[in-house]
């Protein structure tokens, strides 16, 4: 218990590989980034208004880390993890208009499971809760293509009236199921563009083929000079 506190408060491992840090990463880990990183964060538009991006493969440390995370009692960088998420693409910060920023709801089961919600700990301070589950879909580690596809349609419900322009954050994207459903819940609130940034993108049986995957309609919100959206 004691070990979980201290590693919640103060993480002093690496979260990929263990080596003693206070970054969330270790340098060395730290070094496998940049082959890692996604051109153009794999860009892609799951639905009319709603584009998604990500910043790294999920492999190497990244793979790693965000596994360490959703261990119970081992989130303490999962913050961390965010904040290198907005830096790689250039994300403002969780208080900035006009992008209100919120988070994909975990499931009620992995909350437990995990003692957190990680999405939430990646999104930063200042993000608003505009999502809640309406219902748990099944765990996708089980299923089909088409069951990930299919689970988590009608799963989310917004909170109130949404801003214009939303920052849609979670930690791994594979099929974008998931994604597309909160995204679309959003817009039927009012919300008028999604932009769904994730920490890692995973490889998906028909990814490549995607719709849109080649389109780039509306820039992200940036606060560095250029990023890998091609914004600046």
């Amino acid at each position: 218990m004691v070990r979980a506190v201290v590693d919640l408060l103060l993480p002093l491992s690496c979260a990929a590989c263990g080596a003693p840090t206070r970054d969330g990463l270790c340098a060395d880990c730290g070094a496998e980034l940049p082959e890692l990183a996604l051109d153009d964060g794999a860009a892609v538009d799951l639905a009319p208004g709603v584009r998604a991006v990500g910043a790294y493969a999920y492999a190497g440390p990244v793979a790693a880390s965000i596994k360490h995370v959703k261990t119970p009692g081992r989130h303490g960088a999962a913050p961390a993890l965010g904040r290198l998420l907005r830096y790689e693409l250039a994300l403002p910060p969780s208080r900035r208009a006009p992008w209100a920023v919120t988070w994909v709801p975990s499931t009620r089961r992995r909350r437990a499971a995990r003692g957190a919600e990680i999405p939430r700990l990646l999104a930063g301070p200042g993000a608003r809760r505009l999502l809640r589950r309406i219902r748990d879909a099944p765990d996708q580690t089980t299923q089909d293509r088409a069951g990930r596809l299919s689970g988590p349609v009608g799963a989310f419900r917004a909170i109130g009236p949404v801003p214009p322009r939303v920052l849609l954050v979670d930690d791994v994207r594979t099929t974008g199921a998931t994604a597309t459903a909160a995204a679309g819940a959003l817009r039927a609130a009012g919300a008028r563009r999604v932009l769904v940034a994730t920490l890692a993108v995973a490889e998906s049986p028909g990814a490549r083929d995607a719709p849109g995957a080649a389109d780039r309609t509306e820039p992200a919100p940036t606060d560095r000079p250029r990023n890998r959206l091609g914004t600046g």
